[in-house]
């Protein structure tokens, strides 16, 4: 950009010179060193008035290949089909953006960048100024990253089918091997009593003091596989199990549970069957223990396109930094599993007031490999 300032008449005019050659000095300074590219067109007849070094750089076209040129007689926007269009826009509405606009360099490469065009008034001249940032490594970062969320996403589903394998095969090595044995002994174990009946009350108490450990140890020995894999979810399916939980955990822990239900058979494919099963056994389990509660409900209802999942309870709630940021080992595997099936958990929780978990669950997550 040349001087164009007639020589200075007077101390005033002389001022006003050295300030507006002070501008411009600023924002060529401006111009050059800028990290995005610029170029400069006359807004009437779309030719191009200058370019920065950056975009240069960026582009591999000489500063002479630029100049005088318009836009779409330039290799980069030449590939642009829409060039004149987006020309014509400018002229309309004078503002022009894009978030992710190929180029290819005067080399061959192509490149990804952020086109962003405003039109401005110098001097009365109207001038279309744009900036231009290359984002081929952000965006090639942002594919990696959500590549490597894809890896994380399917190692969580192949690691979590991959614990429930083992807790079945640990159930049925209990069930088959300790359980059989358990029963063989308590069989075992009454015919001896019964040959070693005696008047003796001290003997009386020992054999019935064994018979009852043995007895507890069966009963313990079922708790642990039904814990490990529940035997129903396999063989009668979802709602069963589910059913089946809800009835032991109130007996068990002596809290009412209510079981809502909207369907007898929500077709439910292994992986989503299971997930949401063990979300409503670490919810009622985390009540179990930390509650404090009266009352519990679980509830599954068919939305059609998702199904939602609410447990709520009416115990002494949880403190903010657990349902935040700060969370417990059970909330982070919850969050886990429901991440696992695409889905969204919203917890609402504070002292006093109890504790209220809605998970949404896309069915289209049902066919997840």
């Amino acid at each position: 950009m040349q001087d164009t300032f007639p020589p200075p008449t007077d101390v005033h005019a002389a001022t006003t010179l050295k300030a507006l050659r002070r501008s411009e000095s600023r924002y060529r300074r401006l111009f050059e060193a800028a990290q995005d590219g610029i170029l400069l067109l006359n807004a009437d007849t779309a030719q191009i008035e200058d370019v920065n070094p950056y975009l240069v750089d960026m582009l591999g076209y000489s500063h002479a290949e630029f100049l005088g040129k318009k836009l779409w007689e330039v290799g980069p926007f030449a590939d642009v089909a829409e060039s004149k269009g987006v020309f014509a826009e400018l002229q309309a509405t004078g503002y022009v953006r894009y978030e992710d606009l190929p180029l290819r360099t005067k080399t061959g490469a192509l490149i990804q960048v952020e086109f962003v065009s405003n039109t401005y008034d110098c001097e009365g001249i109207k001038v279309i100024q744009c900036n231009i940032r290359d984002i081929t490594l952000r965006k090639q970062a942002e594919r990696e990253l959500g590549e490597s969320k894809a890896h994380l996403h399917q190692l969580t589903i192949f690691l979590q089918r991959a614990r429930e394998d083992d807790r079945a095969h640990f159930a049925r090595e209990l069930h088959d091997e300790l359980g059989q044995n358990l029963t063989a002994l308590r069989i075992d174990f009454n015919g001896l009593a019964d040959s070693l009946a005696s008047t003796d009350p001290a003997i009386g108490a020992r054999l019935a003091a064994i018979d009852q450990m043995i007895n507890c140890t069966v009963d313990a020995t079922r708790l642990m596989c039904e814990e490990l894999r529940p035997g129903m979810l396999d063989d009668f399916g979802f709602e069963a199990a589910i059913a089946s939980y809800a009835r032991n955990f109130t007996h068990q822990f002596g809290v009412p549970c209510d079981l809502l239900l909207d369907s007898e058979d929500y077709g439910l494919d292994d992986l989503l069957s299971t997930a949401i099963f063990r979300i409503v056994q670490e919810s009622l389990t985390n009540i179990a223990r930390h509650a404090h509660a009266s009352h519990a409900m679980v509830a599954l209802k068919d939305r059609g396109d998702d199904l939602l999942l609410t447990i709520a309870d009416d115990g002494c709630g949880m403190p903010a930094e657990l349902t935040g940021a700060r969370k417990t080992y059970g909330m982070l595997g919850m969050r886990e599993r429901v991440n696992m099936i695409g889905g969204h958990i919203a917890i609402d929780s504070a002292p006093g007031r109890g504790t209220h978990i809605e998970v949404s669950i896309p069915k289209s997550q049902q066919t997840t490999p």
